[in-house]
């Protein structure tokens, strides 16, 4: 198996893992920041992860969470993941019917 077989091989499940793990920093940021901090790290961990999601951890560690809970809890976070992953879904099938 060449590593161009292995990189098309593992890309899909990569971008999936990527897209649910920068959903996961979106949800958990909506109690540390201001909603537009959250979707830039959610979208910098889903373009960078091995990036972005290191440095958002350690943030977590010296910042304290809001008292408060967000309005629309889970539903901004699960918005997000369906677009996301239909987005990579449609991504993938278009680009295997371009290789067919």
């Amino acid at each position: 198996m060449s590593a161009g077989e292995l990189f098309d091989l593992i890309m899909p499940a990569v971008s999936v893992i990527s897209a649910l793990l920068s959903t996961w920093v979106l949800a958990s940021a909506r109690r540390r920041f201001r909603l537009h901090y959250a979707i830039a790290l959610a979208i910098g961990t889903l373009l960078l992860p091995l990036i972005v999601f290191p440095i958002y951890l350690v943030i977590m560690l010296w910042r304290k969470r809001s008292d408060s809970p967000p309005r629309w809890r889970y539903t901004l976070p699960l918005l997000y993941a369906v677009i996301v992953l239909a987005g990579t879904v449609i991504y993938f099938y278009q680009l295997e019917e371009r290789l067919k």
